[in-house]
C-alpha cells in the first residue's frame, strides 16, 4: 500500500470515529421519552358490593339492571305527572300495608355534574292533601319532599350488621356517600346511591336506591327517559322511638329489609320543579 492511500484510509477511520462520538454525545444529552401516562380516574364502588343483594336481585329479576361501563350522560331537568306504585316486596313478618297504587302527583329529577361516572341528583314530589300509602312513605313537608343523600352519621351504617360487604373493607370512605354513582351502556343506565331523608316526622329513614332507565328523544329531539324504574330498600331508621315502633306495627312505614319499586307508566320528559 502506498503512503498516499495509508493517510487516507487513516482520515476516513479519524472521520467515522468522530461521526460516531458526536452522534452518540447528541443521543446523551436528548431528553429522554416518557411513555404516555394513562389518564387516570376514579374508581366508583362496584355496585354489587355498595348495594344490597336484595335490591340488587328484585332489579335484575324485573330485566331494569343495566350493567356496564359506559353509561349515557342524562344531566338535565325531568318531570312526569305520576308514577305506578307497582309493587312491594316485604321482608317475612313485615306489616307494610302499602301495595300496587297509581301516583296521581308530579315528579321532579335533577341530574347534574355527571363526570367519571358520578353525578349529582335532586328529587321534588309536590303532594299536597295525600291519598296512598306511599305518600306517606315520602314523608312530605305541605308542599313538597326533598331527598338528601348521607353527609353525617356513616359510622353507624359501616358498623351495621345489615352494611354490605364494601363498607366493612378498607375501599370505604366518607366520600362515597356523597356521589350517586351510574352504570350503563349505551342509551340505558342504572344510578345507585343512598339517602338519608330530612322528614317531617324525623325519623331518618336510611333507603339504599336504584334508578333505571332508557335515554332517548321525542319527535322533536328534546332528552326524554323512558323505562323509567325506581326501587327503594329501608335499611334502618337512625331516630327510633315508640312512634315510629307504632307507625311500622300499623303499617303506616316500611320495616326494614322492605323493598318499594315505582315505575313511569310513560316518558319522563324536560320539565323543573319551581317552588311557590
Amino acid at each position: 500500500m502506498t503512503c498516499k492511500a495509508s493517510f487516507s484510509a487513516f482520515i476516513l477511520i479519524v472521520v467515522l470515529g468522530l461521526f460516531s462520538a458526536c452522534k452518540k454525545d447528541n443521543n446523551d444529552n436528548r431528553e429522554p421519552i416518557e411513555p404516555d401516562t394513562p389518564v387516570v380516574t376514579e374508581q366508583i364502588p362496584p355496585i354489587d358490593e355498595y348495594m344490597p343483594e336484595r335490591l340488587l336481585h328484585l332489579f335484575d329479576s324485573l330485566n331494569v339492571l343495566h350493567r356496564g361501563d359506559n353509561p349515557p350522560t342524562i344531566t338535565g331537568d325531568f318531570m312526569t305527572e305520576s308514577m305506578n306504585l307497582l309493587l312491594v316486596n316485604k321482608i317475612p313478618g313485615s306489616p307494610y300495608i302499602a301495595g300496587p297504587v297509581p301516583l296521581q302527583y308530579p315528579y321532579y329529577y335533577e341530574f347534574k355534574n355527571q363526570e367519571n361516572d358520578m353525578l349529582e341528583l335532586s328529587f321534588n314530589c309536590p303532594i299536597g292533601d295525600p291519598q296512598d300509602q306511599f305518600s306517606y312513605f315520602l314523608e312530605k313537608s305541605d308542599t313538597e319532599s326533598t331527598y338528601l343523600r348521607i353527609k353525617d352519621s356513616t359510622a353507624y351504617f359501616t358498623n351495621d350488621p345489615i352494611a354490605p360487604s364494601y363498607f366493612r373493607s378498607s375501599k370505604f370512605t366518607a366520600e362515597d356517600f356523597k356521589h350517586a354513582y351510574i352504570i350503563g351502556n349505551g342509551d340505558y343506565f342504572t344510578l345507585y346511591y343512598y339517602e338519608i331523608r330530612d322528614t317531617k316526622g324525623d325519623f331518618l329513614p336510611l333507603n339504599a336506591i336504584l334508578i333505571s332507565g332508557k335515554m332517548s328523544t321525542d319527535t322533536e329531539g328534546n332528552p326524554i327517559i323512558e323505562n323509567f324504574w325506581c326501587g327503594y330498600e329501608t335499611m334502618k331508621y337512625y331516630k327510633e322511638s315508640v312512634s315510629l315502633n307504632l307507625i311500622i306495627q300499623h303499617g303506616l312505614l316500611p320495616t326494614p329489609g322492605d323493598i318499594i319499586v315505582i315505575q313511569c307508566p310513560n316518558a319522563l320528559v324536560q320539565g323543573s320543579y319551581n317552588h311557590k
